[in-house]
């Protein structure tokens, strides 16, 4: 009973994640994942499958999203680059 109510309340954050997301940025989603931030909070970590634009990242300045800048490698094609953010 007690995972139930923390996998309901997962789908809630998610959720709420997608609404903070330009509508651009939305389907280009690939993955999520629940982290514990440096500072002791929760966080998700969002990987795109591509690197996110100038403008996305202005329209996503705010206090929820953390490290747009950051870029993840392909281990095998290195030339394969994709952006991760953090929201909090």
């Amino acid at each position: 009973m007690g995972m139930r109510g923390l996998k309901g309340s997962l789908i809630m954050n998610i959720s709420k994640l997608i609404e903070l997301l330009p509508d651009s940025v939305k389907p280009d989603i690939a993955d999520f994942v629940q982290v514990k931030m440096k500072d002791g909070k929760m966080g998700t970590r969002v990987l795109l499958h591509r690197l996110l634009t100038d403008t996305e990242k202005q329209a996503m300045k705010s206090k929820h999203f953390v490290g747009l800048d950051c870029v993840a490698c392909h281990r095998y094609a290195p030339e394969i680059k994709r952006s991760y953010f953090y929201v909090v």
